[in-house]
């Protein structure tokens, strides 16, 4: 059998790590060919921030509105709920020409049903105001014909015009445009069916403000579809999503820094925060679960990474040089994670760091049982602090990484809280 001396097995881990990083460059060429050209993008470059078409105003505060797909009409209906629209796109309109809103803010009720193009349906939906966005009957497991179906894909132009992106390179389903709040549940987003342009992508969301789902799935109906295809995109927004299933081909959530007009207060500092609520909490995509640019701040709890080949790299290419890393919490770091996270199954290694001075903490997660010291529960036992050069099935660090660390092992104790201080006065003698 061949002995490799040390030199020869650091030649070969860096030959492993280039091969990583070669992979997913690969993987992502038709994203960062989008990007390639980006320097700093003025507030000009921006040329569409999701005006519709001229729509009668409401004089009473909006306060809901109501769709049907099968029972509405744009035409005949008001958004009442004995008489709705029929298409997503015409409520959200009514809304972004709305003179007042209620204080508590604007709800669109979505029946069950398809609100694809052929219903109606102007691709990519944008929202630019704020609003919750309320389907029916659609959990996780459900059947997209059983519940609320917003399907179909549109040219993304604003995602194109701010990172100075070929005309017909982006694609989505739901855009939110700042400075809007956007809010859906029990909503099924993706497409049944998709074609791109060669070389293009799609993401089910572009989310460029702030977005939260709750008990909803992105990108779920078009996982077997070719590459490009993904969950949600994040260019500079906040993104959350409690007890959601994320399905991508390339990345079930992807975000990174983006440059946007100076009086938007968003691009400097994306999120992305994962929770479970009632049901599972699933990210499952054939590449990157989450992939990052290294300035995003990460949350995750009692969320599964599933089927990928990486559950989380931060080896997105970036369009914005931050001085700052993003803090990554996987349980027990800064972002107050409990942890509760299953990395099981990634095909080459679950949480794979290419930039220097990151700080990942995941404590109190399930891991590869039998890898890189984790127990054959997949329990790690005490802390252990991978550093850079750092290979295996559950973390893989490159060596030039240096600084960069992932911690592991079980949650902290809690912290007893002190007794109260005893009474002064002394107990009464007995008689």
């Amino acid at each position: 059998m061949e002995r490799l001396s040390p030199r020869s097995l650091d030649a070969r881990r860096q030959k492993v790590n280039a091969m990583q990083t070669g992979l997913i460059a690969r993987l992502f060429f038709a994203i960062v060919a989008t990007m390639a050209a980006v320097a700093v993008v003025s507030g000009t470059g921006c040329t569409r921030w999701g005006q519709p078409g001229p729509v009668t105003p409401t004089l009473a505060p909006l306060t809901d509105i109501y769709v049907d797909a099968v029972h509405g009409s744009d035409t005949s209906g008001n958004g009442s709920q004995t008489l709705p629209y029929k298409t997503l796109t015409k409520a959200v309109a009514v809304l972004t020409s709305a003179k007042s809103v209620a204080p508590g803010g604007v709800t669109i009720h979505l029946a069950i049903g398809d609100y694809n193009k052929a219903n109606g349906e102007i691709f990519p939906i944008v929202v630019p105001k704020s609003v919750t966005i309320a389907g029916e009957n659609y959990g996780i497991g459900s059947a997209p014909k059983n519940g609320s179906f917003v399907d179909g894909v549109g040219e993304d132009v604003l995602f194109e015009s701010l990172v100075h992106a070929p005309p017909r390179s982006a694609y989505a389903t739901l855009e939110v445009e700042p400075p809007a709040s956007v809010g859906i549940t029990d909503v099924y987003l993706g497409a049944s069916t998709i074609s791109l342009p060669s070389n293009a992508f799609y993401a089910s969301l572009d989310d460029f403000a702030t977005f939260s789902g709750t008990t909803s799935s992105l990108a779920a109906g078009i996982a077997s579809s070719p590459r490009n295809v993904n969950g949600a995109i994040v260019p500079g927004g906040s993104f959350s999503c409690a007890s959601c299933l994320i399905h991508g081909n390339d990345f079930g959530v992807g975000a990174f820094a983006v440059p946007l007009p100076s009086a938007s207060p968003y691009g400097s500092s994306p999120s992305i925060t994962l929770s479970r609520s009632s049901t599972d909490s699933t990210i499952a995509a054939r590449v990157v679960d989450v992939l990052t640019d290294g300035s995003v701040n990460v949350t995750a709890s009692d969320t599964t990474f599933a089927r990928a080949a990486y559950a989380y790299a931060d080896a997105f290419k970036r369009i914005v040089l931050t001085s700052l890393p993003g803090a990554v919490d996987f349980g027990g770091g800064v972002n107050s994670s409990v942890g509760g996270n299953g990395f099981i199954g990634a095909r080459r290694t679950e949480i794979f760091i290419t930039r220097r001075n990151e700080t990942v903490s995941a404590l109190d997660d399930t891991w590869n049982p039998g890898e890189q010291h984790a127990n054959m529960s997949g329990q790690y036992t005490r802390v252990i602090m991978f550093a850079s050069g750092a290979t295996g099935k559950n973390v893989t660090i490159r060596r030039a990484a240096v600084g960069s660390t992932v911690t592991v092992g079980p949650a902290a104790a809690p912290t007893p809280t002190p007794s109260a201080s005893p009474s002064s006065s002394p107990t009464s003698s007995p008689t």
